[in-house]
């Protein structure tokens, strides 16, 4: 380590005390850091861990950009070319000459097929991500120093092919030759030290971790895309978001990365700070369990959609912080279909008077058509903002005459329940797994079956919601060489599942961070981990 690394990371681990001003070539973010286990690429599956991976390693390729539009093509990364076989199956890629791991060596074909094999020889839980599309490591083949075939189990579109590779962690290049130097007898492909060490080719190297307290990296004056444009970033271990808040106000941060939103609506408005926000790939949900009454009753379900106050949802609870999203592909993803129900307590009137849902005792509350009362659970995780949530639509579906009991759970309570199709209605969160519309369509929308015998249980089948035909298309849209084609085939799943389905999918919250004015080039996708870091600056 150089010397002046040591002079920085010595002055940046004090504490910020007494310090007059960060250096400008030193970008410090506090973030917590409860979350990172470690550094072992086949491991990382937490956000905060692939945020750092996305800074020390490359993928084969990566997405265009940054923003909400970051998601919507694929680019190239240590491959500066690709095309597939005839038969649509076996995806070459050609890996650009010069990139350079951080220990000078070149970042050929063999380096891939080595990193590949080792994730899934390591099979860590992420694995299954790359292993429902590729069976066995022998399938990945260095053809020569620069080019590498990658054998898949059956046809998929571009951008999925993307998602897939382009997930930094199990699909992070590796210097085989610094792993080979740091393996032992009963730890052969090095995961002991890769869990605290990197072996990338990305644009900064990890220079020290000291647990609970920062991480630092250091830029990587040969990286084959142009070197980062600040020298350092010190990553600092600030768990409570009023303290980031406070440490931003004062200047001894650079970006506050975990502000709530209460926080955000204090500081806007004062001088010297700023914010980037895009909306999440995560979205607020309700599902109906079509196997219960009377949620079995296609006219109740388009009621309560028509029933809820969605601006109330967004502008009130979430304080402008979210963005309206009704449809299972989030806003920004690729096949995204801009679909909203809009906000009409009298077309949910009219829709229950004539399924015969009326009030039949005089006690102001709806019943079933044959008299019996009508009381609808709502189960809801017990924290904010499920709960406020939960209180809006209890009041807006009381204005509709539909009586709605909340019943508060911890989560992992709640979800034992809903994975045994034993809730009645939750209120929940669901976040992408991978940024392709597969990774929503096969759980929103793929059941064929609501018995113990499905292939996937997920939240189609955890409902009971098996639409004839939907399952079909769902595996066929996963094949479907042309983007154009591909992306009609996802609407249209979008729009059967909107219009028939068990959902009611309300917002995805926005990810926003607040930083000093002088911070430049920060742009956030969709999926935070896959932030990078090495066009930041400080004017």
């Amino acid at each position: 380590m150089r010397r002046s690394s040591l002079i920085a990371i010595a002055f940046l681990g004090l504490g910020f005390l007494a310090m007059a001003a960060i250096p400008k070539d030193v970008l410090v973010i506090g973030i917590k850091h409860a979350a990172i286990i470690d550094f072992e690429p086949a491991r990382v599956y937490e956000i905060e861990g692939g945020f750092v991976l996305e800074q020390l390693y490359d993928t084969l390729v990566d997405f265009e950009g940054g923003g909400v539009e970051a998601f919507q093509s694929v680019k190239p990364g240590l491959a500066e070319s690709w095309e597939v076989s005839k038969d649509g199956l076996t995806w070459i890629f050609h890996i650009r000459r010069g990139a350079k791991f951080h220990s000078g060596r070149e970042v050929t074909a063999q380096a891939v097929e080595f990193s590949l094999r080792r994730s899934l020889e390591l099979n860590r839980p992420p694995i299954w991500i790359l292993k429902q599309f590729v069976a066995s490591p022998d399938d990945i083949k260095a053809l020569d120093r620069y080019t590498v075939a990658i054998t898949m189990k059956q046809k998929i579109g571009e951008m999925l092919m993307g998602a897939i590779l382009g997930f930094q962690g199990i699909c992070s290049i590796l210097d085989p030759e610094e792993v080979k130097a740091h393996a032992t007898s009963d730890d052969p492909w090095a995961t002991k030290w890769l869990a605290e060490h990197d072996a990338g080719s990305g644009p900064f190297k990890l220079v020290e971790w000291i647990r609970n307290d920062r991480i630092v990296l250091e830029a990587f004056a040969d990286y084959w895309d142009g070197a980062p444009k600040v020298k350092r970033v010190v990553l600092k271990d600030i768990p409570e978001p009023a303290n980031q808040m406070l440490l931003l106000l004062k200047g001894d941060i650079d970006i506050a990365w975990n502000l709530l939103p209460d926080q955000i609506a204090e500081l806007r408005g004062k001088k010297g700070i700023k914010f980037v926000s895009t909306p999440t790939f995560i979205f607020y949900y309700a599902a109906m369990n079509m196997g219960m009454e009377p949620f079995n009753h296609e006219e109740v379900r388009d009621a309560i959609r028509y029933a809820i106050n969605y601006d109330a949802i967004v502008q009130g609870i979430l304080r402008g912080e979210a963005v309206p999203c009704h449809t299972f592909e989030p806003v920004g993803l690729f096949g995204h279909l801009d679909l909203l129900y809009p906000y009409d307590p009298e077309k949910a009137k009219s829709l229950l008077d004539a399924a015969g849902f009326v009030d039949k005792n005089g006690d102001g509350w709806r019943d079933y058509p044959d008299g019996r009362p009508l009381e609808i659970e709502l189960w809801v995780r017990n924290d904010p903002p499920y709960t406020d949530i939960a209180v809006q639509i209890q009041q807006d579906l009381a204005k509709v005459g539909l009586k709605v009991k909340i019943t508060q759970m911890v989560y992992s309570q709640l979800l034992k329940f809903y994975r045994a199709q034993k809730a009645p209605m939750v209120l929940v969160r669901w976040g992408i797994d991978y940024v392709d519309p597969n990774a929503n369509a096969i759980p929103f929308a793929h059941c064929r079956t609501p018995g113990p015998e499905a292939k996937y249980k997920q939240l189609a089948w955890r409902n009971k919601f098996c639409p004839s035909g939907v399952s079909d298309l769902v595996e066929e849209a996963v094949g479907i060489l042309n983007p154009d084609a591909r992306e009609a085939f996802y609407k249209v799943i979008q729009y059967i599942v909107w219009d028939k389905g068990p959902y009611v999918i309300i917002a995805q919250p926005k990810f926003t961070v607040a930083m000093r004015a002088n911070v430049e080039g920060l742009e956030i996708p969709p999926v935070w981990r896959f932030t990078e870091l090495m066009h930041v600056y400080k004017s």
